[in-house]
C-alpha cells in the first residue's frame, strides 16, 4: 500500500472514531450500508473516497455540471478562498438536514467535500458513506494540496500533474495546452489578477488590528493582550466563554472558570434566550466569586461574540472592571502559552448591582417607536440572507422596518486568533453608513448574542457614545404579528 493510500486510510479511521462519537452523542448510530471499517483499504485504492487534485482541474476546466463542490471551512475562510461554484456548510449543517437535503437532490451528481486538509471531510465522509451516499469524495490533501499541486506559479513546481497525457510517464499534453490551461484554470479560480493571488494564497495572512490597552489597572471595559494576561492573571478571576464543556476541559488559559453564554441566558415570557434579570445575574457571577470591584477577563475562541455577550452581561451590572483578551485561547495556543486541565473551585461572593450607571439595553416597545419614528438608527447584524428575508429561521422573514445591515463577521478576521479589523476599516465602513459618534445606535441582531459583538465594537472600540442593544432582536419581532417586516436591502430612516 502506498504512503498516500496509507494516509487516507489512517484519516478515514480516525475520522470513523470521531464521527461515531459525534453521532452517538446525537443518538442516531451510523449506518453501515456501502463502506464498512475493513473495507476502507480497497475502497481507497479504488479511489472510492477521494478525488485528485488533479482530476478536480479538469472537470473545472471543463465546468462539469455533475460536479457538486462543498467547503466545509469557516465563513471568513470560505470568503477569503474558495473554489468556484462552491457551496460553504460547517459540519454540522452538512450532516444536518440542509446538508442532506442538498446531498439527495445530487445523487447522480459526483460530491466533493474540501477543507484546508483532509481530517473533517474524511469525518464527513466516513458518516455519509456509512449512511448510503456513494457518490460523495473528499478532495486528496485537501486545498493547500489543490493550491499548491494545480496551481503555484510555473517557476515554482515542475508543473501541475493533470497537464501530462500519462501522468506515470509524465508525457507531454498532446493539446500542446499546457500554459493556457493552467493559465484558464488559476484565472477561473482567482480571476484576472491569478498570478499574485496563487502566491499569496499561500502565505498571506489576515491583516486584522492590535487593539489591546494593557492598562496598569483594569478600570473600564477594555481589551487586553495575551502578554498582559499572563503576567496579571492572578489578579483577575478569567472566564472562558466557550459553549463546550469538553472544550473547556481539554484545555484552557490557566485558573479560568468556565462561563458559557447559555448559563447566564433564560426564557422571558415567551422569548426564550433572554439575558437573565439583574438579581439572577449577579447571583450568577457571585457564584463565580466576582463582586462589583473584582476585576475580570473573558476570552473565547472563533465565537468574539461568546466572550462580548458575558461582558455585556457585567456591564448590565453597572460593572466597569473588566475586558475582552484579544485573540482569544487560539491566539493564547498558538504562542505556546501555558495552559491547564484542572478546573479550579471558585470562593463565592456577594455581587451587588450598580444599577445607577446609565443603562444601554433597550426593549420591544422603544425599538418599535425608533423603526415608526427613525429618532435613531437601527443596526441589524445577522447575515445579509437572513436580513434580506431570503432566509427565514424565525416566524417571519426579513428585519426590523427602517433598519440597515452590516454582519458582524465583516468587522473581524481569524488568524491564529478572531480579532477585530484595521481601526481604519472599520471607521469607514461605519462612516458609510451614515454614523456619527453622537448617533444613538440601537444593535440588532437574532437573538442579542451576536448584536453583543457590534455593542462592544461601537462603543469600546471605535468609540461611539450613545450605543444601545436590543436583547430579543429579530426572534421577538418576527413573533409579533402586529408589528410590520420589510425585505429586501433595507435602508436607515
Amino acid at each position: 500500500m502506498s504512503n498516500s493510500i496509507q494516509q487516507l486510510t489512517a484519516v478515514a479511521t480516525m475520522a470513523f472514531a470521531v464521527s461515531a462519537a459525534i453521532v452517538g452523542q446525537r443518538g442516531s448510530p451510523v449506518r453501515a450500508v456501502g463502506v464498512e471499517p475493513a473495507a476502507w483499504a480497497s475502497e481507497i485504492e479504488a479511489g472510492g473516497d477521494h478525488l485528485g487534485t488533479a482530476e478536480l482541474a479538469e472537470r473545472l476546466l471543463a465546468r462539469a455540471d455533475s460536479l457538486v463542490l462543498i467547503d466545509v471551512r469557516p465563513r471568513d475562510e470560505f470568503a477569503a478562498l474558495h473554489l468556484p461554484g462552491a457551496v460553504n456548510l460547517s459540519l454540522s449543517e452538512l450532516l444536518g438536514e440542509s446538508g442532506r437535503a442538498l446531498l439527495d437532490r445530487s445523487r447522480d451528481r459526483l460530491v466533493v467535500l474540501y477543507s484546508n486538509g483532509m481530517t473533517h471531510p474524511g469525518q464527513a465522509w466516513v458518516e455519509l458513506a456509512s449512511a448510503g451516499y456513494t457518490n460523495v469524495r473528499m478532495l486528496e490533501d485537501g486545498l493547500d494540496g489543490f493550491l499548491a499541486r494545480e496551481l503555484m506559479p510555473a517557476s515554482l513546481v515542475a508543473g501541475p500533474a493533470w497537464l501530462a497525457a500519462d501522468p506515470a510517464s509524465g508525457a507531454a499534453d498532446p493539446a500542446g495546452s499546457s500554459a493556457e490551461s493552467r493559465a484558464a484554470l488559476r484565472a477561473l479560480v482567482f480571476g484576472q489578477e491569478a498570478p499574485a493571488k496563487a502566491q499569496a494564497a499561500q502565505t498571506a495572512k489576515p491583516e486584522h488590528a492590535v487593539l489591546a490597552s494593557d492598562p496598569k489597572v483594569l478600570s473600564a471595559p477594555t481589551i487586553v493582550s495575551t502578554t498582559w494576561l499572563e503576567a496579571h492573571g492572578a489578579e483577575v478571576v478569567l472566564l472562558d466563554t466557550r459553549e463546550k464543556p469538553e472544550r473547556f476541559a481539554e484545555g484552557h488559559v490557566p485558573n479560568s472558570l468556565h462561563c458559557p453564554v447559555t448559563s447566564l441566558r433564560t426564557t422571558r415570557g415567551d422569548v426564550p434566550d433572554e439575558l437573565m434579570l439583574a438579581p439572577d445575574l449577579a447571583k450568577r457571577f457571585g457564584e463565580l466569586g466576582i463582586d462589583g470591584e473584582t476585576p475580570v477577563v473573558v476570552y473565547a475562541d472563533e465565537k468574539l461574540q461568546d466572550a462580548t455577550q458575558v461582558l455585556l452581561a457585567l456591564v448590565a451590572l453597572g460593572h466597569e472592571r473588566v475586558a475582552v483578551l484579544e485573540g482569544g485561547h487560539s491566539a493564547w495556543r498558538a504562542e505556546g502559552r501555558a495552559r491547564s486541565t484542572t478546573p479550579r473551585a471558585p470562593a463565592p461572593k456577594t455581587y451587588t448591582p450598580n444599577l445607577a450607571r446609565a443603562p444601554f439595553a433597550v426593549e420591544l416597545a422603544r425599538v418599535a417607536e425608533t423603526s415608526r419614528s427613525g429618532s435613531a438608527k437601527i443596526l441589524d447584524v445577522r447575515p445579509a440572507d437572513a436580513f434580506r428575508g431570503d432566509k427565514v429561521t424565525e416566524a417571519r422573514g426579513g428585519h426590523i422596518p427602517g433598519s440597515c445591515n452590516r454582519p458582524y463577521t465583516e468587522d473581524i478576521v481569524t488568524d491564529a486568533g478572531t480579532w477585530w479589523k484595521p481601526l481604519d476599516e472599520l471607521e469607514r465602513a461605519y462612516t458609510s453608513l451614515g454614523f456619527a459618534k453622537d448617533d444613538e445606535i440601537i444593535v440588532t441582531c437574532r437573538t442579542g448574542h451576536q448584536a453583543s459583538l457590534e455593542w462592544f465594537t461601537l462603543r469600546y472600540v471605535l468609540g461611539y457614545r450613545n450605543v444601545r442593544w436590543y436583547d430579543g432582536s429579530f426572534k421577538e419581532w418576527a413573533a409579533r404579528s402586529e408589528l410590520a417586516v420589510e425585505v429586501g436591502e433595507g435602508e436607515l430612516r
